[in-house]
């Protein structure tokens, strides 16, 4: 891998989302919805705390899945990732310059939740949780962008898919039905970490799980994406 590559591809990445004002809204409007909604309801006790754990991983979840899928099925569509290899540009780059834009853009827009209220949480351990989680997530929404067709069927995949793992964990705040499927999903572990809860030695074998088979569907899909472009 050559850094001069990933960082000339990260450069492309920032002037694409700044063209893409869907794509560029996804990284403000969980903090915005946050904020407002704190604001409203700033004179009830723990409300804030509750909303900046909801939002954060609603954050740290869904923009990185359907930012990833976006940004890589739409190349894909476009053909500008054949021309990008053609031009000696490697996939793994692309994926690395991609991946590192959304970390970078989820971070620096996530990183206000931390003003939004009084966390019971380290600021440190809060940024790690939700970058873990952004990881994650772009690794999915990588999964998504590498299988999907196009960018309409990407964009098909990836909401609903975002809006499951992102969602859960806030409805397991008030259902306990609904909290026990959403134990089995890395989101609600980064929930519970953002909201100042430890994370239990079952919660970490969901979190390395998860991580397991999103890294392992990213490798066969890498390998078949290799062939094809």
């Amino acid at each position: 891998m050559r850094v001069q590559n990933i960082g000339a591809l990260f450069y492309k990445q920032v002037k694409d989302c700044a063209k893409n004002p869907p794509v560029l809204l996804l990284f403000f409007i969980y903090p915005i919805v946050a904020l407002i909604l704190i604001q409203a309801m700033k004179d009830e006790a723990g409300i804030s705390d509750l909303f900046v754990s909801m939002f954060a991983t609603m954050h740290s979840v869904f923009t990185p899945i359907v930012a990833a899928s976006s940004f890589i099925a739409e190349e894909r569509e476009k053909n500008t990732l054949r021309v990008l290899i053609m031009s000696n540009v490697k996939l793994k780059e692309y994926l690395i310059s991609v991946g590192g834009f959304i970390l970078f853009a989820n971070l620096l827009t996530g990183s206000c939740f931390i003003f939004f209220a009084n966390l019971t949480v380290s600021n440190y351990l809060f940024i790690f949780a939700m970058g873990a989680g952004s990881l994650i997530s772009i690794i999915l929404g990588s999964c998504i962008g590498l299988f999907a067709k196009n960018a309409a069927a990407a964009n098909g995949l990836a909401v609903p898919i975002g809006i499951a793992f992102a969602f859960l964990p806030m409805l397991a705040n008030f259902n306990k039905g609904i909290e026990k499927v959403a134990s089995l999903t890395y989101g609600q572990q980064f929930s519970k970490l953002m909201s100042g809860k430890e994370i239990s030695f079952p919660g970490l074998i969901v979190i390395a799980a998860n991580l397991a088979i999103l890294i392992t569907a990213s490798a066969l899909l890498y390998k078949r994406s290799i062939s094809e472009e």
